[in-house]
């Protein structure tokens, strides 16, 4: 066991002592006489001292700051006197570059080598100096900032206001201290309060600290403000707040009524216009009328309101419809009709001329007004009168052509019997010439029907009869092409108003080609039915091939036909005599679906004067 003196502990304990003493984190010097005779490593560094030669043994007054060094001596005694030794005075001290150190020091009685001495605890105190100028100066930036802003700003808090700047103030019109002693019911509408303290607490449920504001307000005069701004959710005073800041919108209101009252007055215009009209601001579509929505086969605004303009035209008018739209804008003259065709909802595409023109001030900003024409019954007209035209050139040339080729018809055939007769012994010649001029006086009789209007008296005759005789005739055809026919009629049993002699004509072309239509067999289909428009509808559909896609919408043109030996007057002809009794033919049919045709009549309690 080692011994050790009371020397050795001494100087062990002194030592320790000396250890902490200099991993102190403040400044600690003993002053002897004034004279600094010892120092710990935070002071040297405090002092920027490398060592303790730069600090030992010089007087303390080289260090303290030459405003301070007057009450030096008399603030070390009075801090030594003093009982409670947590007691600090604010100083500034001078490093050894002469930079200024600001401190707070206390002072100790001590002994040291036996004689009265002084100790200094010095803390350095100029980090925290610069950090509470910066926040007092960040602190007069955003005051300064607050009541400066062209906005108003407050702080409300447990339904108080709790800061309000100069800038809301005055935009109710009082002073700040009123302002302050009010509540957000004497300024904002009670609806707007329950909106804003449930936006509150939903965001501080989710996550959420920011949202928008828009409030109705009162001024102290009583009049109404509106008000919009942005709010968040803060800490105030150790309590969730909101801050919001807030800019007056009452004349940008006032502005959106008037033109959202224009636009209204616009569209009350535009909506009893006696044409189909649509509004589109660079392409979007924004307004359509009763009759444009007709046009366009839809029943609700929703399905096209906000769509392009794009989305309802017809791709290959797409280019003429941008270089319109651009060029719209430059002039305040309508542009030219010109035709698009429309697709609908359903796929169905209409023929449509468009005319556009720039409206100014619609909602703040100028969008373009587009006139729509349907074309549908100007097309069907003109088919129409083409086809009459056809018609009446045809039934031209049939009157020469019949006149001119009826007597040496007549002297052909007479001539054929006597040969037949002179020469027995070769008829198969003789008959296929007999035929082959039936065939052209069937041709030129179908030319007569088309030259000659028919005179004929219309009388009210159940269609029954006239549809069961036509059947009858051509039941033995369907027999031998193995043909079945299946008719239809429903309860009705209608009388139409017309001519027995051509209906029949007419039923005797449709379905006879209907059964020429299978030479392998088949259905033909007949169905009537009395519809509440006041029309008796025919439908004949059979199960041939079909007419090819390119020669459906041509059928009817004369000398257009599928068959082998027809003359393509069939269809012409029926149509003219339909048309004639105020009805209607249409054909339609698909490759290897067959062919259905549909004629309407008018029935008999729709009279009409009918003459053909």
């Amino acid at each position: 066991m080692k011994i050790v003196g009371v020397g050795e502990q001494l100087k062990e304990s002194e030592e320790r002592y000396q250890h902490l003493v200099d991993m102190l984190p403040d400044g600690l010097i003993v002053l002897l006489k004034g004279e600094i005779v010892f120092a710990n490593r935070a002071f040297r560094s405090m002092i920027g001292a490398s060592n303790d030669n730069d600090i030992i043994t010089n007087h303390m007054s080289k260090f303290v700051h030459p405003d301070f060094l007057e009450q030096f001596n008399a603030n070390i005694n009075f801090l030594i006197r003093e009982d409670n030794p947590s007691n600090f005075i604010y100083y500034k001290l001078l490093r050894l570059d002469l930079e200024i150190v600001e401190v707070e020091l206390r002072a100790v009685a001590v002994k040291f080598d036996g004689m009265p001495a002084v100790q200094l605890i010095i803390h350095d105190i100029s980090d925290q100096i610069r950090m509470e100028a910066s926040l007092h100066e960040k602190d007069y930036m955003y005051k300064s900032l607050m009541e400066n802003v062209v906005a108003g700003v407050f702080v409300g808090q447990k339904h108080k206001v709790v800061y309000a700047n100069p800038y809301l103030a005055e935009l109710y019109g009082y002073t700040e201290e009123e302002l302050l002693t009010l509540s957000p019911f004497d300024l904002v509408s009670k609806e707007d309060i329950i909106q804003i303290t449930n936006d509150v607490l939903d965001g501080m449920m989710n996550g959420i600290d920011q949202f928008p504001l828009k409030l109705k307000g009162t001024k102290k005069d009583g009049s109404i403000i509106y008000l919009e701004g942005n709010s968040s959710i803060i800490m105030f005073n150790g309590h969730p707040s909101l801050l919001g800041t807030l800019q007056d919108v009452t004349f940008k209101r006032d502005k959106e009524k008037t033109l959202s009252d224009s636009a209204k007055l616009y569209q009350k215009i535009i909506k009893f216009v006696p044409e189909p009209i649509m509004l589109s601001d660079q392409g979007t579509i924004l307004y359509v009328n009763r009759l444009a929505m007709q046009v366009m086969g839809i029943s609700d605004t929703a399905h096209i309101i906000g769509k392009s303009l794009l989305e309802l035209i017809h791709p290959y008018g797409h280019d003429t419809l941008l270089e319109t739209m651009e060029n719209i804008t430059f002039s305040d003259d309508p542009t030219p009709f010109q035709e698009r065709v429309i697709i609908r909802p359903d796929g169905q595409h209409i023929d449509v001329e468009l005319s556009s023109i720039r409206i100014n001030n619609y909602l703040g900003k100028d969008v373009m007004l587009t006139v729509i024409r349907d074309l549908t019954d100007r097309k069907r007209s003109e088919e129409l009168l083409i086809r009459s035209e056809k018609l009446s050139a045809i039934g031209q040339l049939a009157a020469g052509v019949a006149h001119e080729i009826r007597n040496p018809l007549t002297a052909l055939k007479g001539f054929t019997q006597l040969l037949s007769a002179k020469y027995p012994e070769t008829p198969h010649y003789f008959t296929i010439m007999a035929n082959e001029i039936d065939r052209i006086t069937l041709i030129v009789n179908e030319f007569m029907t088309l030259a000659k209007p028919h005179f004929t008296q219309f009388n009210y005759e159940p269609l029954e009869p006239i549809l069961q005789s036509v059947i009858s005739i051509l039941e033995t055809q369907a027999i031998l092409l193995n043909v079945e026919l299946k008719v239809v009629y429903d309860q009705t049993r209608p009388s139409v108003y017309g001519n027995v002699d051509q209906l029949k004509q007419v039923f005797l072309n449709i379905i006879k080609n209907a059964l020429e239509a299978m030479p392998q067999g088949g259905v033909v289909a007949l169905s009537v039915m009395t519809m509440e428009d006041g029309y008796v509808h025919i439908r004949i559909k059979d199960e041939g091939s079909g007419i090819p896609e390119e020669l459906i919408k041509r059928i009817g043109e004369p000398f257009l036909t599928t068959k082998e030996k027809g003359t393509g007057l069939g269809i012409m002809i029926s149509t003219r005599i339909i048309e004639a009794h105020k009805g209607t033919l249409q054909l339609s049919s698909a490759p290897n679906e067959g062919t259905v045709v549909e004629i309407t009549l008018p029935v008999q309690n729709n009279h009409l004067e009918l003459n053909l």
